[in-house]
């Protein structure tokens, strides 16, 4: 195996093409902490910030790292092209990098203060969880979605000490798991069930339901979450209507969405934000227009690498 081969193995592990949407999510946490906590921006802000979007990425990567060491015998039988299977890599390397990476995440956490990290080390146990459990049972899909749901958490529990702003969003980003991994599921059937598809539908409403709510713990205007919200409806009817078929092509465009779950309240937050004339304000606000549509952007041009699941 040339280095080339062994490199797009890694990246194929790593599920490069959802590391955009990771940072996408923990920044969608430090805003919504800042905000509660009426903060305008502070020096350690940029630092802090990208530290704990680090910290997403590594748990998040150390993951992936985990769950193929876990399901290498599963792919023996049913994914054969895949990296530990192929024997590419021993199957020692892939749980060495896992327990690394994902330590790694929960000390970045840490720079953030004890909750973040705390936060982290939650996250690594559902991470654990779900990659014992996912091949057993369909309610696997509860600690994968909490996983997501948790990396805006951890950012916003480095600026604001408690949960009653945040967890509309962190159930919003559990929803959307939910409801993509149902579509997944009953899309791949002869004849899906009508009432799971659904309940995948729903999951994928109340998403949009939640993040409103998020936005309005944030005393953002009602006309500007409305304009946050057609991008994310917009895009998943889409995926829903025109993208059911072949199931991977569905499940890697709900993927690439999941940035405009977050810009259903970065979006108005930016536009809240505009009047601010401080530079640190004004990245800020750069950064809630820009940072999601770059990261759904990317994050579909990152699956021609490799693929997102």
């Amino acid at each position: 195996m040339n280095r080339s081969g062994k490199f797009h193995a890694l990246l194929a592990t790593a599920r490069i093409a959802n590391v955009p949407s990771v940072v996408s999510n923990v920044w969608l946490g430090v805003v919504i902490g800042l905000f509660i906590g009426r903060v305008k921006g502070s020096e350690p802000l940029w630092p802090v910030a990208g530290s704990l979007a680090l910290a997403g990425i590594l748990l998040y990567v150390g993951g992936n790292f985990l769950n193929d060491w876990m399901d290498r015998d599963w792919d023996q039988a049913h994914r054969p092209e895949r990296a530990l299977p192929g024997k590419i890599f021993q199957p020692g390397s892939y749980l060495t990098a896992a327990i690394g990476l994902m330590m790694a995440g929960v000390g970045l956490a840490a720079l953030g203060n004890w909750r973040s990290m705390a936060v982290a080390a939650g996250i690594v146990a559902c991470i654990v969880v779900y990659t014992i459990w996912h091949k057993r049972t369909s309610w696997a899909v509860v600690p994968m979605g909490l996983c997501r749901g948790l990396l805006p958490v951890m950012g916003f529990e480095a600026f604001y000490p408690y949960v009653d702003g945040i967890w509309p969003a962190a159930c919003g980003l559990l929803c959307y798991i939910a409801g993509l991994s149902l579509s997944a599921r009953y899309e791949s059937l002869a004849e899906p069930p009508k009432l799971t598809g659904m309940m995948a539908r729903l999951l994928l409403l109340a998403t949009a339901v939640l993040m409103a709510w998020g936005s309005h713990a944030m005393a953002l205007a009602r006309l500007p979450v409305l304009i946050g919200a057609l991008p994310y409806l917009a895009w998943t009817s889409y995926c829903l209507r025109f993208r059911r078929r072949p199931v991977p092509r569905l499940v890697s465009g709900l993927l690439a969405g999941i940035p405009l779950v977050d810009w259903m309240v970065l979006l108005p937050a930016f536009l809240m934000m505009v009047s601010y004339s401080d530079g640190n304000m004004t990245l800020m606000a750069a950064a809630c227009l820009l940072g999601p549509p770059l990261a759904f952007i990317l994050a579909l041009l990152l699956q021609r690498l490799a693929p997102a699941t």
